[in-house]
């Protein structure tokens, strides 16, 4: 039960504006040719990431994306890593070619 409103507050959380635009900063550095928009594109795809994934694939993506579950009487709490969230949006946006 707890597995699955992680995996939920995850999808709902990376769909969020304030950690696209936080993901987005954080690529500036490494990707510069990636935009908040390329990045909005890639974070929306994640449900289609996860599908494909087997157990052992989703299990490494959580571990990349959540650094604490705190369960308490208020509900789930969910810290997100945002290196890794960079990371993800990274993987799941091909790098652009340089024109010839």
């Amino acid at each position: 039960m707890v597995e699955e409103a992680v995996i939920g507050e995850i999808r709902r959380l990376l769909r969020t504006p304030e950690i696209i635009a936080r993901t987005a900063r954080a690529l500036k550095k490494e990707r510069p040719d990636l935009n908040e928009g390329t990045v909005t594109a890639a974070l929306t795809q994640f449900d289609d990431l996860w599908k494909a994934l087997i157990p052992a694939e989703q299990a490494r993506v959580v571990q990349l994306l959540v650094a604490r579950v705190t369960v308490g009487e208020d509900g789930i709490d969910i810290d997100l890593r945002h290196d890794g969230l960079g990371a993800l949006a990274s993987l799941m946006t091909p790098a652009q070619e340089d024109a010839a």
